[in-house]
């Protein structure tokens, strides 16, 4: 791994007068560039650690950066980072860390191409989650949006592969999505995906992505092994065909059509994809209402 200089493209910064309505303190770290965009750890903790290692309290899913990266600790109630002797480093403000740094509200810590914010102040966190919300949320239904996915997918396939775990993809589709909206307009086509979204995220466990990707197109990310996967997409599709669906007091009949793949040994993001995608075709042209996988 090479030493890593640069920020990202992507980069989200917001600042905040120095003098903010008092309140109680909530310090936090909050992932302002990078992969994790807009990923949160509260430091409630004498400890929390910064790394690729699942048990990390902010995991960062990056080639440049280490298993436990940093560690940011409360001494005698203030914070500060350490680095772990990490590869490529720990920066605060551009400078690099070295021994145990004292954090001041406000700091920037940078770790590969990760930049987290330092800050104390309960109306910054809210506003920064609020931000973050819209960057990384579909504005009509509430799940995560395209960008986010793009984002997720590919380091939950290298977190999948790295820790030898199953990871399973499904892509679900509304049927005859374009009919409901012919038919009824296209603000009843928007309560249908609003609907749906409620009624797929109650089938599904906190640790579950969902994320619309398309027009009446979603996609499902469980780190579970297939034959799990597939009875929750079937409790999925079956939730949404017993959902009484209606506008303008009227009912309008809903299914869903879904393909799921499980990752295989070395396979690549893309190829997951396409698996998926030609599995959700094949419910589509198997007759509708149905989960191929």
């Amino acid at each position: 791994m090479g030493s890593d200089t640069q920020f990202p493209e992507r980069m989200t910064r917001i600042s905040f007068a120095s003098v903010l309505p008092s309140g109680p303190e909530r310090p936090c770290l909050v992932v302002i560039a990078g992969a994790e965009l807009g990923q949160t750890a509260d430091l409630n903790r004498d400890q929390v650690e910064l790394g690729r290692e699942d048990h990390c309290g902010l995991v960062i899913n990056s080639d440049l950066v280490s298993r436990h990266h940093a560690t940011v600790l409360r001494i005698e109630g203030r914070h500060a980072i350490r680095d772990e002797n990490s590869t490529n480093g720990t920066f605060v403000n551009d400078e690099r860390v070295k021994g145990t740094v004292p954090l001041s509200d406000g700091d920037q810590i940078r770790i590969g191409r990760t930049v987290i914010k330092y800050t104390k102040s309960p109306l910054e966190v809210g506003y920064l989650e609020h931000v973050m919300g819209l960057a990384t949320h579909d504005a009509l239904t509430g799940v995560f949006n395209k960008r986010r996915f793009d984002d997720a997918f590919p380091t939950e396939v290298s977190r999948a592969a790295g820790g030898k775990r199953p990871l399973v993809l499904g892509l679900l589709d509304i049927d005859f999505f374009k009919r409901i909206n012919d038919t009824h307009g296209h603000s009843a086509g928007d309560e249908v995906l609003r609907e749906l979204s409620k009624v797929a995220k109650g089938c599904l466990s906190d640790t579950d992505l969902l994320a619309r990707v398309g027009g009446e197109e979603f996609a499902l990310l469980l780190a579970e092994p297939l034959a799990d996967a597939r009875e929750k997409a079937e409790r999925l599709r079956s939730a949404v065909e017993g959902h009484s669906f209606k506008w303008d007091g009227q009912q309008i009949p809903v299914t869903v059509s879904v393909g799921i793949a499980e990752l295989t040994s070395g396979e690549a993001p893309e190829a997951l994809y396409e698996r998926a995608d030609a599995l959700l075709y094949e419910s589509k042209h198997g007759g509708r209402n149905r989960v191929s996988g």
